[in-house]
């Protein structure tokens, strides 16, 4: 199990086009699979035979991560910058930075609080408190200038990794040219996405561009938070896991 874990550290520091050992001490040149219907012996295997994924391993999947939904719908968040319009009421009306604990100040009726609410529901609760002292039937209008907390980061051969801000609903070929499309010696057919679960663990996809390109496979939808990670063409990603966690497959997560 040891080796294995090793081994799949390899493949996560493929990602990134380094060096990496086994554990006899050589170099690595492609990750290892476990031959079917292995066992392993001692620590590390968990209830039913499933590997301990604790210390950054993640259980992985291979195709396109489930559709987020319309629970995934924008929400306002700490430092996200609103432009806030009261409908005829100029002095009123100003752009604002929603502070840590998600709370934006406003003229008349000072802290209001918008953070985890999408902006249709922060231009109700605005209104509500304008209009129990100071106006009658107020309209307001909130538009996203800025999408400070909603990001999603790009790592591994693209030409300009790093976190990037988005902007309403975004698909793994968008983010991807956010940072610049991929290098010419990336791997298409195997871009992993991490995406944290809403109990906290985290899952990985291992999605194929290229079919994606081709109309083969549909673009799936990014989150706030997701890690896409890009590796070189000629490692390989993912190493067998003993046991069945998902469909069988386990990395460590770049978190």
């Amino acid at each position: 199990m040891r080796t294995l874990l090793a081994v799949v550290s390899c493949a996560v520091l493929a990602l990134t086009g380094q060096a990496c050992s086994t554990p006899g001490g050589g170099p690595a040149a492609s990750v290892a699979t476990a031959g079917a219907g292995g066992s392993a012996q001692g620590g590390g295997l968990g209830g039913e035979g499933l590997p301990d994924l604790q210390g950054g391993y993640v259980p992985a999947k291979v195709g396109a991560p489930p559709d987020p939904g319309p629970e995934q719908t924008f929400r306002i968040g700490p430092y996200d910058l609103l432009k806030i319009e009261v409908f005829q009421v100029a002095a009123l009306s100003s752009e604002v930075r929603v502070d840590d604990k998600g709370f934006v100040m406003m003229p008349l009726i000072g802290a209001v609080q918008v953070g985890g609410l999408t902006p249709q529901e922060a231009e109700q609760a605005i209104a509500h408190k304008l209009g129990e002292q100071y106006l009658q039937n107020p309209q307001v209008r909130i538009f996203v200038s800025e999408y400070a907390s909603q990001k999603v980061t790009v790592i591994g051969i693209v030409k300009k990794p790093g976190v990037f801000p988005v902007a309403g609903k975004t698909t793994l070929m968008q983010a991807i040219a956010l940072a610049g499309g991929l290098d010419d010696v990336a791997r298409k057919n195997e871009i992993v996405i991490f995406r944290k679960q809403p109990g906290g663990n985290v899952n990985a996809y291992v999605v194929d561009l290229a079919a994606i390109e081709e109309g083969r496979q549909p673009d799936p939808v990014i989150v706030a938070d997701d890690r896409i990670v890009v590796s070189k063409s000629g490692a390989a990603v993912l190493s067998k896991a003993i046991g069945n966690v998902l469909t069988g497959w386990a990395m460590r997560a770049p978190f």
